[in-house]
């Protein structure tokens, strides 16, 4: 039995995790989705903490005697605290942007953490007592563990078209509860010698019954209401739902999002419109995704009705390429590039939208042909040249939530695509939010800039541009040096835009119309071009106040700008107003990562107070190797789930694919060395090492490769790399499980490290992916790996 329910737990669990990223997408926690994968782990390493301490204050046999009793017991507890977890997050006041103004949300933030660790406390437990009691089985448990949780990892994407976020948590708590009949028949049985062993069997018997109960009333009309998971109240979507006459229209729930379609007579969208343009404009509808990232729909009954977009800033690049038949256009939010594009009357339109869900709702509502493909694949397996590609996404509505979001539309990579898939007299047009102090539009500048070296051109400034109004900003790519520069000046000056950047332009025509008290944008790109004339560009980028540096594939945060250097200095440029720093997406994985730590050391602490004889408690080298061990396993899933966004054109498709690869991969390894001998392990973790040296130079270029390939294919290549990756990390935990420890207490303490190394694995990934790249990554994992051999080797020569 204890196989069926460790299985049916780990698919359970990593369920409602893959649930709870959802969950946290569609609320105001989408920048803090990683944080899921520490409240789950923290949870884990509690139970190892509270498992080895109960143990060593026990002076006979080891707690929990009976395992098909404990099992029984942690089951009913799983699924009671996961029901009650998520209705209790879901209905909590908590609102993570007045934490600074209102003492209580500090109260409701550690009310969520707290009660969202009990669910993965009880199942690690149920794991940890297995791991405890059967060491011998060291390596079954762990393939049912793994197997189990790589299944729950691809559940949710099956059922989501059909079931909510909220019924979904429900259902999935209730799958371990299939085992209560077997336990309960089997109990009477084991427990014969037990004080009362019906009494035990009703408690846990009725219990299952109130909590299946309890779940269908929740899945109900009448007490849905608790488990309806809303946006939150800053996203787009909730903003507009306040207008009257609006309504939502129709949903459509997948693994990729919430896609909802607003229907209002109260929405205008015109990102870039010219203060000049005195008409009305056409009615729209909206597409949400998970609450935000806005994408309109224009009713374009007449030609008439495209004639604001001429009035528009991304229009300037259709302005002076008027001979222009042939235009890419890539939508991931906004939707102004459509009734542009059909304005400037292009003859042949490739619209490119990678999520399936908005790509058929704007093919129906206009009547285009939509390509719906990750943009990236797209331009990587096209043979066709443009006259304009045009690229839309304005982002999110929630401030600093941008800055850990991972877009591959604005690297170096991306603009040298762009520029290959041009005709000769091509151009790219990009348009962005301005921001002070400038950031966004010199970074798009200088990633220009490269790719255009990249190609060859000789003057890389003659072929950039870039225009203003108060909010907005449009840069202008084109392959071959600008032809007409008066007719830009004439469209800026006929429409009051300002020219940010245009060689040969002063200083007084960068701020006439759309003025701040200095051309603060036009002086910083104009001190960056005058930088890389004289190759001095680096030196500019480290005095520069943010994180304006071009990135590449290997570090494709477009909403990071914070420099910790400059941290300082940015608070007073911010007015010296702590508040607009707590909203950074970079900040706040800092202080996590502070916490994590303080209660890590607290986990791993406290069993030492009570382990009081020195056999029982873990060598240095035993406790590094566990480290390691958590630490390696989790660097190198989180290094696979990032570069696979680009290969995937969607965070939680990789999440998904990486997850459910590399657990099942690993189950298989953990089953294969349950009856092989110890000293495998030091050639299957030189392998290893060896393996992830191989992805650390090559993996860049093989998805390259694989980008050109049909989906199928790609797809197929991107699991097989994961395999013996995943087969080979399997091997370590259970091994040092079975074999470097001597009791109970021992595998219960070595269960709590190896869930604090992937708690501060989880955070600190992400800020070495945001500072360094997501390669370096990878190296930690082959450092965190040389640690385990290194480990091994010491403790095998301290028994020997």
């Amino acid at each position: 039995m204890i196989f069926s329910a460790v299985f049916l737990i780990g698919f359970s669990t990593l369920a409602f995790e893959v649930l709870l990223t959802r969950i946290f997408s569609i609320g105001q926690w989408n920048h803090l989705s990683f944080m899921v994968i520490s409240i789950a782990l923290f949870g884990f390493a509690a139970s190892g903490t509270f498992l080895s301490i109960f143990n060593a204050r026990r002076a006979g046999p080891p707690l929990f005697v009976s395992i098909r009793k404990t099992t029984a017991i942690l089951i009913v507890l799983y699924t009671s605290m996961t029901i009650l977890a998520f209705v209790v997050l879901n209905n909590l006041p908590l609102d993570y942007f007045r934490l600074p103004v209102e003492p209580i949300q500090s109260l409701y933030l550690l009310i969520a953490f707290m009660i969202l660790a009990l669910p993965f406390f009880f199942s690690g437990f149920a794991v940890a007592v297995a791991y405890t009691r059967m060491p011998e089985k060291s390596g079954m448990i762990y393939f049912a563990t793994m197997c189990g949780s790589a299944c729950g990892a691809i559940f949710p994407g099956l059922l989501l078209p059909f079931l909510s976020e909220g019924k979904l948590v429900i259902f999935s708590a209730l799958i371990p509860l299939i085992l209560m009949p077997v336990s309960l028949g089997g109990l009477k049985r084991s427990s014969a010698g037990s004080k009362s062993p019906k009494s035990v069997k009703m408690v846990l018997g009725f219990s299952s019954l109130a909590i299946v109960f309890l779940a269908i009333y929740l899945m109900t009309p009448y007490g849905s209401w608790l488990i309806r998971v809303k946006p939150s109240a800053y996203k787009a979507l909730s903003q507009v739902l306040q207008f009257p006459n609006t309504r939502i229209k129709e949903t459509v729930n997948n693994i990729r999002g919430r896609t909802d379609r607003v229907t209002s007579p109260h929405i205008r969208f015109a990102p870039g419109l010219s203060l000049r343009y005195m008409e009305t404009i056409a009615s729209q509808d909206a597409v949400y995704k998970d609450g935000d990232n806005q994408v309109v729909l224009y009713q374009l009954g007449s030609p008439e009705s495209t004639r604001f977009s001429a009035y528009t800033l991304p229009y300037s690049g259709y302005y002076i390429h008027p001979q222009a038949q042939k235009a890419l256009v890539i939508i991931q939010g906004g939707g102004t590039a459509i009734p542009a594009v059909l304005a400037a009357k292009i003859q042949e339109i490739t619209l490119v939208v990678g999520n399936p869900a908005l790509a058929e709702i704007l093919g129906k509502h206009y009547g285009l042909a939509v390509t719906s493909q990750p943009p990236r694949v797209f331009l990587s397996q096209t043979p066709k040249n443009f006259d304009i590609i045009h690229v839309e996404n304005w982002g999110t509505s929630i401030p600093g939530s941008a800055a850990l979001n991972q877009i591959h539309l604005y690297t170096i990579d991306a603009f040298f695509q762009y520029l290959r898939h041009l005709t000769p007299e091509g151009l790219v047009i990009v348009s962005r939010k301005l921001l002070l102090p400038p950031a966004d539009c010199l970074r798009l500048w200088a990633s220009a800039y490269e790719a255009l070296k990249m190609i060859g051109a000789k003057n890389p400034e003659t072929h950039l541009a870039i225009l203003r109004n108060w909010d907005t900003f449009t840069l202008l790519v084109s392959k071959q040096p600008l032809p007409d520069k008066a007719r830009l000046e004439h469209f800026a000056r006929n429409l009051n835009f300002d020219i940010v950047f245009l060689p040969g332009i002063t200083s007084d025509q960068a701020n006439r119309f759309n003025k701040f008290e200095a051309p603060y944008h036009f002086i910083e790109i104009n001190r960056l071009a005058a930088a890389y004339l004289k190759g001095n560009e680096k030196a500019y980028f480290r005095s520069y106040l943010l994180d304006i540096q071009p990135q590449t594939d290997n570090r494709p945060f477009p909403g990071h700008f914070l420099k910790w250097l400059k941290l300082k200095s940015l608070y007073r440029t911010l007015g010296s107003r702590l508040y607009a720093l707590l909203m950074s997406g970079e900040i706040v994985v800092s202080v996590v990562f502070i916490e994590a730590l303080a209660v890590s050391g607290l986990l791993l602490f406290l069993p030492l107070l009570f382990i009081r004889r020195n056999d029982k408690k873990l060598p240095i080298s035993q406790m590094l190797y566990f480290f390691g061990v958590g630490a390696g396993f989790m660097f190198i899933e989180l290094f696979f789930i990032k570069k696979y966004i680009l290969l995937f054109g969607d965070p939680v498709i990789s999440f998904t694919v990486v997850l459910a690869g590399v657990l099942i991969s690993s189950s298989l390894g953990g089953a294969w060395v349950q009856k092989k001998e110890k000293h495998i392990l030091k050639i299957s973790l030189i392998g290893l090492i060896g393996a992830l040296l191989i992805a650390f130079f090559a993996l860049d270029r093989f998805i390259e490769f694989l980008l050109r390939l049909p989906a199928i294919w790609h797809q197929s290549g991107a699991v097989l790399i994961l395999m013996p990756i995943g087969f080979l990390m399997g091997l370590p935990f259970p091994l040092g499980m079975r074999d470097m420890l001597k009791s109970p207490i021992q595998r219960a303490y070595a269960w709590s490290i190896n869930g604090c190394a992937s708690v501060l694995t989880a955070i600190i990934s992400a800020q070495i992916a945001l500072i360094s790249g997501i390669s370096y990554i990878l190296g930690c994992a082959i450092a965190a790996y040389l640690i385990v051999i290194f480990s091994w080797q010491y403790s095998e020569r301290n028994i020997n």
